[in-house]
């Protein structure tokens, strides 16, 4: 019952906050939570707007999540048009016909449901266990007011509520399993011949002058890309870290400071009964549960019966584990006051009505000692010294870079860092090392460094890797010459008119075969494999023979099936399919069976996902003012 958490919690964005966004529609705003002038609207729905200021929000929490898919290959640029901006405003609009559906339909989640999601969240957690205060340091950080994330969390929680119950609704049968089932594991009698691209080659000669015209013709195809060399120095804490020398004492004051990351605070568990209300009528409900407690009846039957919490009725009136500063301070009060597990408290009564809580657990404070902690505080004390000297040392970094631009000398003789060399780069930055962040690359064919000679900027390879980076040397694009790229242009035309002529020939015997003649006639033994059953996951048989083999339709009883292809590899195949037997399915493992009807389930559920959206769409008056988008 979230009720019990004074300071409250997310849906989405805790997700959000630990990088985890998994509902594809999870893309609320929060500026009608912080206030703010009124907004242009950007589309309305049934009448109710949505804002240029929740489309902007949602196209940069987009970006956020593509940046920690992409990492070093997240371009910007990519994220930031017209079609994206379209699909983002897209997921807003179904996002909220969601809601409202779930509105509609009567769905709820219980305030208890809600604060074992906020508890268990690991964002919001300290040595595993919940922490109210730093709870609300994270949400401050990201713009977010307790009561705000609450909200966020209800409405995530309503909306997923309500997909995974349509999703559910998807029913794959027996009889239609075993039919996909018997059509996965059919076999196929087949045969097949090979006409070779290779044997046609020894009678193909290419023209030196056609050689010659096709290079001529294609000059942009053999054209070295432009590359450039840089010198670059680097600050990262990592590289720092290995530097920081450790003393004892200091090690020792570290670990006093910080005792609270080694040492957890002690926790109780408990269930309880929630009867709502302050009248005289709840007491005196309250009161007779008590009695019967007293008596002996089981209080996990009692809560699931009787309390009005339902979230926590249904565990038997479990609310897990919680240590002080989480609940309500009347109900911590008397969850703490509880000395033995079993013990039952008395009748009290908070905001939410009148309580019974019976204690089920505890967790005595507990923590490492220093001797135990010491390789965790060595790793600590370590990344804390470098990251201070990271954040004093990338100042210089960029203010000695700056003011002396003509090179990374004085930069480098001033920190103390070394001055190294990167591998030459194209524009496409296919690159290793500091070469694989595309603002590397970026830089380094900047105006500033490429055409005037300067220092690039800081560059954030991540938030903790910094570079500098000073042309070296500039190789400029150029055509190669005809000398170097004749041989493999004669090789290309001669393999493929050698695929050509293979393809004639076998087109060629295809139709022969389809009159009637006999393929021991019209192929060698070495190229004609004689009739084998395949199954579609046969192994040792081309994958493009297989795909083609179960693509052809299915043969009568005394007519064979041929169709022919040219494969990757230049070569022509001509195929035969003479039977089809359909698959044993009594032969299937279980957990075969259960995982395809599983995932079958699923491509159906989300099919029927698809068209509830569709639906409400349909149903709903949309409007998309496209001139408001930009």
């Amino acid at each position: 019952m979230l009720h019990f958490i004074r300071e409250r919690a997310q849906g989405w964005l805790a997700w959000f906050i630990v990088g985890l966004i998994s509902i594809p529609f999870a893309l609320w705003g929060i500026n009608s939570y912080i206030g703010g002038p009124a907004e242009i609207s950007v589309a309305t729905i049934n009448d109710e707007p949505i804002t240029q200021a929740e489309l902007k929000q949602a196209m940069q929490q987009y970006r956020d999540r593509m940046r920690s898919v992409l990492g070093e290959e997240f371009d910007p640029e990519l994220f930031d048009n017209a079609e994206v901006k379209a699909n983002v405003l897209n997921g807003l609009i179904e996002q909220k016909l969601l809601l409202s559906s779930s509105y509609s339909l009567g769905q709820y989640i219980s305030d208890a449901t809600l604060s074992n999601i906020i508890q268990s969240t690991p964002a919001f957690q300290k040595n595993g266990v919940f922490d109210s205060e730093y709870y609300g340091l994270v949400l401050a950080r990201v713009g977010f007011s307790p009561a705000s994330y609450e909200a966020e969390l209800r409405n995530d929680m309503l909306s997923q509520e309500l997909m995974n119950n349509i999703q559910q609704t998807a029913v794959v049968t027996e009889s239609g399993l075993n039919s996909i089932l018997s059509l996965e594991k059919q076999s196929r009698d087949v045969a097949y011949g090979v006409v070779s691209a290779q044997d046609q080659l020894a009678e193909i000669n290419i023209d030196e002058q056609l050689v010659k015209d096709y290079f001529d013709a294609n000059r942009e195809n053999y054209l070295a890309p432009e590359r450039v060399v840089v010198d670059y120095i680097e600050l990262s804490i990592d590289g720092l870290k290995a530097a920081v020398e450790i003393d004892e004492q200091a090690l020792e004051q570290f670990y006093n400071d910080n005792k609270d990351q080694f040492v957890g605070p002690e926790q109780r568990r408990v269930s309880h009964i929630l009867i709502e209300g302050d009248d005289e009528a709840a007491l005196t409900a309250i009161e007779s549960i008590k009695t019967r407690l007293d008596n002996g009846e089981s209080f996990a039957e009692l809560a699931g019966a009787l309390s009005q919490d339902s979230g926590s009725a249904q565990n038997g009136g479990d609310l897990g584990f919680f240590q002080r500063g989480v609940m309500d301070a009347e109900f911590e009060k008397s969850a703490f006051a509880l000395l033995n597990e079993g013990d039952i408290s008395t009748p009290f009564k908070t905001e939410f009505g009148y309580h019974l809580i019976k204690l089920t657990a505890t967790q005595s404070s507990e923590g490492k000692s220093f001797a135990e902690a010491r390789d965790e505080l060595v790793d600590l004390y370590r990344y804390q010294q470098a990251e201070q000297l990271f954040y004093e040392q990338a100042e210089q970094l960029a203010d000695l870079s700056y003011e002396n631009p003509e090179s990374l000398d004085v930069a480098a003789e001033e920190l103390v860092m070394e001055i190294k060399t990167a591998a030459a780069i194209t524009r496409d930055g296919s690159g290793s090392g500091i070469l694989a962040s595309k603002k590397v690359v970026a830089a380094a064919f900047s105006e500033d460094v490429l055409a005037n000679d300067l220092n690039s900027a800081v560059i954030e390879v991540s938030k903790s890797h910094l570079v500098v980076v000073h042309k070296k040397q500039h190789i400029e694009s150029s055509y190669l010459p005809y000398e170097s790229m004749a041989p493999a242009i004669e090789e290309s035309m001669r393999f493929e008119q050698a695929s050509a002529k293979a393809a004639e020939q076998g087109e060629s015997i295809l139709s022969q075969l389809k009159s009637g003649s006999d393929a021991s006639s019209l192929f060698t033994d070495n190229n004609w494999h004689q009739t084998e059953s395949f199954k579609r996951n046969t192994e040792g048989v081309s994958a493009q023979i297989l795909e083609q083999a179960f693509s052809v339709a299915k043969p009568t009883t005394s007519v064979a099936q041929y169709a022919g292809f040219t494969a990757t590899n230049g070569n022509y195949i001509v195929i035969k399919v003479s039977a089809v037997q359909k698959g044993n399915i009594e032969d299937i493992a279980a957990e075969e069976r259960d995982g395809l009807q599983e995932n079958l389930s699923r491509v159906i559920g989300d099919s029927e996902f698809k068209s509830f959206i569709d639906s409400l769409k349909a149903d709903a008056n949309i409007e998309v003012f496209n001139q408001k988008l930009n």
